[in-house]
């Protein structure tokens, strides 16, 4: 099917409703005429009365031609589409000044589902696209529904009455409120999807006979409290449940649909679903999938208004006894707090494993599979209101929306720990292809945009386990001090220094020594140590050599752990394996007993870092002087008229580009001649410097290429001739000088005051966006890694930190006695730069060094500036699945 003439294929998208339904929202086409006729055959006489104003009962064929055949310019519609049917239409038409007449209607059965909002949503987005401001309606005063959903929205609605209608004007630029009515809309609609994904009332599970059993067997084990059938596609009996011979045959409504075939029987399975409807389809792993599979089962669940888990994917838990779903081949963990996300069955399957070996309790468990139609980013926003889940884990493949992820995890992590195992790592569905972004940013920067987010970024799956059963089980720390209680003076030694590298503080470490029933004397110390204000956690660590059986003591701690108000964490090294199948709430469930000790002290250290995180000022963004984004954007505009693919910025272009921003660049004048360099040196009044800024000088730790504090003639002729030696030297053999001299790059700028040189840095990743860096400039950064990073908007509380988390920072604070850097300058450069880049996406790379921080101000000695292509908006401003 061609499209037709403008059909922007681009605004097409799948859509939530408010219940958590499933829809596909797109502009309409002609061939869509028949639709449209259904449509509104179905809508009641007092819709259409409420929409028309007089009676309307039929659509004329020229009706039909004007609603359907449009420009996608000046007249835009779009329709939402539900198992097939159209369900509501919305369109506009522009009018006079930019502005454009909007209306909707809405079949009956489905008005009070977000169809309206979604329809508004849509057209604001696809109108500002195409150079409109504002909208405006004309609604009868009895139609409440109508001028409650432009009143919803979110924008500053004006109204007025005249002859007896309600006219309603308002702008659709985005506003602070109407980008966060649209994502409490879509936190609502998401997590409401996947409340009916984990519980449902009706399983039925289709596949070969032994798989099928299997399936059963793990439904019938867990409890489930819904009704399950199977389906056997190869005449193998399924025993113990309901059996059917087809979906179609199958009595009563089905819910869920626990999918075993083979990836090419799932388009008719996904399509039998659909019509008896099924709310999902778990597709498990079994077979080999690969990209093109994932795509065709996302589609077909899509186009039918199903939500699809897999394929590769390991299922679906839901621990709840009210539920007691287990809609995987995996094993039923204990009933508890922790909810675990993860993509991959292979990476699955671990974490199952060890959740139900070390019997962590879960609330939840979603494996989706590599590539999902449903995302972390839907079970992160079910978690946020699940009272049952009070500790989140997840462990990325890929991060499929980076941007909407970091939003919906930021605000999780306020109400709920977070643990995300090494997003660094996790590819990256970026969004290059419509926004124009080639960067991609160092893991290490995405790992500290999540620490900044809140999230506890953990580099080890089993640190994940002990980290979640502390917080699980345990309350936040108050702070960082560790009480170590321990019967050997050799571990307490190893302890204490683990505590000091882990950035805690040991509080008075306490080694049992009495010769006489040491372990008994363990718990009377932690209930001291509980008691003590001095410190804020208690590690318990004991060596059983002999195996002498700790249950005692075990039983004592974990009596202590259920009344503590600071965490009790405990590790037993011995020969024994503790049996914990008998743990719950009112017995050992409350003491996290830990593998190790060291781990157990860098679990401590991950939840008081989380503990400070959660309770400190989260600061502000300052409102900064001398900023002008129109310039700045002006001669973005600018320089891609001239140059579509991008370039970088000359140094005029930085400098003014800079300056709009509030960065003064100290000046500086490339020279190939003595004469030159003379006669820049005149002209900035003398006492300059010359260097050579190619990167294979300016990177050399010696210097040598840097000459400074002249003062005359004859110190610049003399230290020109060292630099035409040097650049002969490390040039290649043959090459002329002039030649070299036009690698090396020299310059001659004023000579800036003594201070530390930094590099500060933006960079526009393809998926997340900015991403601001600080490092020292040279070896420490380059080669070390000594460089932080944040992401825009900077509050002042980022600023700060970014300077002191360096570990380089004793440099900038007066270290051996010498001069403290002007930090409050350097934090004030970090936010003129975050704003310069979170306002400009066309800014791929920023680099400004060096930085030379001074004991009065920073003195901005360089800038390497480079544009690209890019889309002015970063997020849509309309709801969509991702």
């Amino acid at each position: 099917m061609s499209d037709p003439p403008g059909y922007p294929r681009e605004w097409e998208a799948d859509v939530l409703l408010s219940d958590g339904a499933l829809a596909r929202l797109r502009p309409i086409r002609p061939d869509d005429a028949e639709l449209l006729v259904q449509f509104y055959d179905r809508v009641s006489p007092e819709s259409k009365y409420l929409r028309f104003f007089a009676p309307y009962p039929r659509l004329s064929e020229r009706d039909v031609r004007r609603f359907t055949q449009l420009d996608y310019v000046d007249r835009v519609a779009f329709i939402v589409v539900s198992g097939g049917r159209m369900i509501g239409v919305g369109r506009y038409e522009r009018l006079e000044d930019d502005r454009a007449e909007v209306a909707f209607l809405v079949e009956d059965a489905h008005q009070g589902r977000g169809v309206a909002q979604l329809l508004l949503e849509h057209l604001a987005e696809a109108a500002r696209e195409r150079g409109i401001t504002g909208f405006t309606a004309d609604v009868l005063p009895e139609n409440r529904r109508m001028a409650q959903v432009f009143a919803d929205a979110g924008y500053k609605v004006t109204r007025g009455i005249e002859d007896g209608v309600l006219s309603v004007d308002f702008p659709i630029l985005p506003t602070d409120t109407s980008v966060g009515v649209m994502e409490r809309r879509e936190h609502r609609a998401e997590g409401a999807s996947m409340q009916r994904l984990l519980t449902p009332r009706q399983v039925v599970i289709v596949g070969p006979g032994r798989r099928a059993q299997g399936l059963a067997n793990s439904l019938l084990e867990a409890g489930f409290r819904g009704r399950t059938t199977a389906i056997s596609t190869d005449d193998v009996p399924v025993n113990g449940v309901t059996t059917a011979r087809s979906l179609a045959t199958v009595e009563r409504g089905i819910d869920l649909v626990v999918s075993a075939v083979p990836v090419e029987e799932l388009g008719a399975l996904v399509i039998d679903a659909a019509h008896k409807g099924a709310h999902g389809i778990v597709v498990l792993s079994g077979s080999a999938v690969g990209p093109q599979d994932n795509r065709t089962v996302i589609n077909l669940a899509r186009a039918y208004g199903i939500r699809a888990v897999g394929p590769d994917a390991l299922g679906l838990i839901n621990t709840d006894p009210e539920v007691a779903l287990n809609a995987s081949p995996g094993p039923m963990p204990r009933n508890g707090a922790v909810g675990v996300f993860c993509q991959s069955a292979a990476i699955g399957v671990g974490l199952l494993a060890t959740a139900v070996r070390q019997h962590l309790g879960l609330s939840s468990f979603i494996s989706t599979g590599d590539v999902a139609d449903v995302t972390a980013n839907d079970v992160m926003q079910f978690w946020e209101d699940d009272e049952a889940t009070t500790v989140c884990m997840l462990s990325l493949d890929r991060i499929g929306n980076p941007r909407k992820f970091s939003r919906i995890v930021r605000r999780l992590a306020r109400r709920k720990p977070v643990l995300v195992f090494s997003p660094g790592q996790a590819r990256r569905t970026g969004y290059s292809t419509e926004r124009g972004g080639s960067n991609q940013a160092p893991s290490a920067a995405v790992d500290a945009l999540f620490r900044q987010s809140g999230v506890m970024v953990v580099h080890r799956r089993e640190l994940m386990f002990d980290i979640a059963q502390i917080l699980a089980r345990q309350p936040l720390p108050n702070g960082p001090r560790v009480r170590v209680i321990t019967n050997s003076s050799s571990l307490s030694h190893q302890l204490t220094r683990s505590v000091d590298r882990s950035g805690l503080l040991a509080a008075g470490p306490v080694v049992v020594t009495e010769a006489t029933d040491p372990l008994e004397r363990v718990a009377q110390l932690a209930r001291t140590a509980m008691q003590d204000d001095s410190c804020d956690s208690v590690l318990c660590a004991l060596v059983g050599v002999f195996a002498e059986e700790p249950d005692e003591t075990r039983w004592a701690l974990s009596q202590l752990a259920a009344e503590s108000t600071k965490p009790l964490v405990a590790c037993f090294l011995d020969f024994t394996e503790p049996d914990r199948s008998e743990e719950g709430p009112d017995a050992m469930g409350t003491l996290p007993i830990l593998g190790g000790p060291v781990d157990a002290v860098d679990a401590l250290a991950a939840a008081s870092a989380y503990a400070h995180w959660r309770e400190r000022d989260a600061g502000a963004v300052p409102l900064l002087e001398r900023i002008d984004p129109q310039a700045g954007q002006r001669l973005v505009n600018r320089v891609l008229s001239r140059d579509p693919e991008g370039r970088r910025l000359t140094d005029e272009e930085a400098a003014e580009l800079l300056d709009a921003y509030g960065i003064a660049l100290v000046p500086r004048q490339p020279v190939f001649s003595l004469d030159e360099a003379v006669a820049a040196a005149e002209r900035f009044g003398w006492n300059v410097v010359l260097k050579a800024t190619a990167p294979a000088f300016r990177g050399r730790p010696d210097l040598a290429s840097v000459f400074r504090h002249l003062d005359d003639r004859a110190e610049l002729g003399q230290a020109w001739s060292n630099l035409c030696v040097l650049v002969r030297e490390t040039g290649e053999p043959g090459v002329g000088l002039d030649e070299l001299l036009h690698r090396a790059q020299p310059v001659v700028q004023p000579m800036a005051p003594a201070g530390v040189a930094l590099t500060v840095g933006s960079v526009e990743d393809d998926a997340f966006g900015p991403i601001v860096s600080l490092g020292l400039e040279g070896i420490a950064s380059e080669l070390l890694g000594d460089v932080v990073y944040r992401v825009p908007p900077l509050t002042d509380a980022d600023a700060r930190a970014m300077v002191r988390d360096l570990r380089a920072a004793e440099t900038l604070f007066g270290r051996n006695g010498g001069p403290q850097a002007d930090v409050e300058a350097i934090q004030e450069l970090l936010h003129r730069l975050a704003e310069l880049a979170d306002d400009l996406p066309q800014l791929s790379r920023v680099t400004l060094s060096p930085c030379i921080a001074a004991p009065h101000g920073v003195a901005v000695l360089g800038a390497d500036v480079r544009v690209a292509p890019s889309s002015t908006q970063r997020d849509p401003m309309a709801r969509s699945l991702g």
